[in-house]
This record gives C-alpha cells, structure tokens and sequence, in this order.
C-alpha cells in the first residue's frame, strides 16, 4: 500500500488517533495537519531488521541525551511504528526545511557529527583481516568505477558523432584517471598505517548527513531528521559525504571546509591513517562516475543540461581535490 493511500483510507492515521484537517505529500512523507499539530508520516524501505537497528540507534541516542534529533512518535499502543502490507511506516512532528532560514546548515551538521561521533566512538580490537578486507573492498570498488569509465570512453572514442557531453568528459579523462590513481595510493597508504599502529576505530554514523536531512525548530534549533542509514563505521563516512554535499554549495570555500575540519576535531580529532583515508573518498572521481550513469540511463536529458551537470560535478572534484592537498600538506607540517 502506498503512503499516498494510507492518508485516505485512516488506516495508519487511526494508530495515533490523528484526525487530519489537511494532508499533503512529499514522496514518501506525508505531512499531517491536525488539531494535535502537525506531524510527518514516513514510509519506509526498511525490513524489520533494519528498522529494529534504526530504533538501537535512536534509543542510543535517547540514553546519550542527544538531543539534535526528531524523536519518533509512538501510536496511542506505545509502537514505534505501524506495519501495513509488509511495508513499515512511522511518525515524528513536522518540522519545516527552510532554505532560506538563518541557521548555518554546515556549522550546524559538522559541529553535530563531531558531537555524535566523540560520545559514540569506540577503539576495536586491532583485526589485521578485518582491516585488509576493508582495504580490498574499497580498492575493488575504485578500481570497478575506473573500469567503467575507461569502457566509457572507449565506446565514445569509436563513435562515428561524439556528443557534447562525451567531448567534454573525454577531454578530462587522463586527469580524472591520474586522480583515480592519486586515490588509490592513499587507500595503499591508509592500510600501511593501520597495520603499523595496530589501530583502527568505529562511531555511530549518521549516514546522509546533508542539509536535506536538518530541519529548524521553532526556536530556531536545528536537528536532525532521517537516521535511517545510521551505521557503525570510521568517521571518514559521515565526513566523506558531508564534504562532497557541501562543496555544491555557493557556501563552499577551501578556506570555510579547512574552517569545518578543524570545528569537527575539536570534539574529535582525526587520526592521521583516518585523514588519508579521508583524503583517498574526496580525491576519487566519484561525482563524475555517478554522471556517466546518468547520461547512460537518462536518454531524455538534453545535451546541454548534460554538459552543465558535468561542469559542475568537474567542479566539485577541482574543489575537494583541492580541499584534500591542502589538508594533507598541513598534517605534514
């Protein structure tokens, strides 16, 4: 059953004893206006145990005093969700995304990781297998995407009319395959260092932290929404992708993220091994390969909007690649 039926049938609503005046949808939320307030009914994708790990790690957060975070609502049985068709769906209070609100998005989301992830870490046992498996894994993975851009650009070199969009990534190919290369020695690098400090250490992970995931109470308090992809991993993940989001940004400086890594460590400061592993997520071309994915599987996109989703994802990469030099000079020094 889909979340845009659910509204009109009561069938969820009813668990909460929620009587809506006004109901509107935003994909798989649906925003509730009642006498009670207003509330978010969330469809999920989760199976039972993906949602049971979503609610460890909310009710971790709870024993944390966290606080940044929308609470779930419980139904008037004290669930934390409903189940309908084998689909699980939940409720929290609605609050509004305002981008045009005068929180600071990337302050807020840097300083709120670093606080999650100081309460949350924890040193592991040194596993040198559980390290090299992390290590293959991710070389596999870069050296997977790296094939597939050659492909790309095979396929395009042997056409007989080369489009817009193929002139222009053909013409960054060999630089995107030397930062390719650049990555991947600091993947080589970060699995020396590991093994020669015996160290390696886990955090909660929010896992999409982005300003699409931070709303602003009314007290102009930020918090976080949608710790559906919370998981136990490095904090390079959670910083991996906040700096690739951010740096799409007018926001986005060298100077502001140099400013938003030192905010994150001082809750907690990153080990040098966690810097080039860092430094090995920014500097690999993964905005560029998500492109040719696009072009491939988007047909109706017009050329020039193409080019234009190019250029700035060849932005971006400049930016970090940047970003990432500068950091490593600095932890050098």
């Amino acid at each position: 059953m889909r979340a845009s039926t659910i509204s009109v049938d009561g069938i969820i609503l009813y668990y909460y004893d929620l009587y809506p005046e006004k109901i509107e949808s935003y994909g798989k939320v649906q925003k509730i206006t009642t006498k009670r307030g207003t509330f978010a009914l969330k469809e999920t994708s989760m199976d039972l145990e993906q949602m049971n790990w979503f609610l460890h790690c909310m009710e971790r957060l709870h024993e944390l005093k966290y606080d940044h975070v929308i609470p779930i609502t419980p139904t008037k049985y004290g669930d934390p969700y409903v189940l309908v068709n084998n689909r699980i769906y939940y409720v929290t209070k609605w609050y509004e995304h305002d981008s045009q609100s005068s929180l600071l998005y990337e302050d807020f989301i840097i300083d709120e990781l670093g606080k999650l992830h100081v309460n949350t870490v924890k040193a592991q046992t040194f596993s040198e297998e559980v390290v090299k498996d992390s290590y293959s894994g991710l070389v596999r993975r870069f050296e997977h995407r790296q094939l597939e851009m050659e492909r790309f650009t095979e396929v395009a070199e042997r056409q007989t009319y080369i489009s817009p969009f193929e002139l222009r990534y053909l013409s960054r190919f060999h630089k995107l395959m030397r930062i390719a290369e650049e990555a991947k020695q600091k993947v080589h690098d970060w699995y020396r260092s590991c093994e020669e400090n015996k160290r390696y250490r886990s955090v909660l992970c929010h896992g999409r932290p982005f300003r699409g995931h931070v709303v602003q109470d009314q007290f102009g308090e930020g918090h976080f929404i949608n710790f559906e992809k919370a998981i136990l991993d490095t904090p390079v993940r959670d910083l991996a992708y906040f700096f690739r989001t951010a740096a799409q940004y007018p926001e986005w400086s060298e100077q502001n993220a140099i400013g938003w890594l030192n905010r994150y460590e001082t809750h907690l400061p990153l080990l040098p091994e966690e810097k080039l592993l860092l430094a090995s997520y920014l500097k690999f071309p993964e905005p560029v390969f998500a492109t040719i994915q696009t072009y491939q599987g988007s047909p109706d996109l017009s050329q020039l909007e193409l080019v234009r989703k190019l250029d700035r994802k060849l932005k971006v990469m400049a930016a970090l690649d940047r970003f990432t030099d500068r950091f490593l000079h600095e932890m050098s020094e």
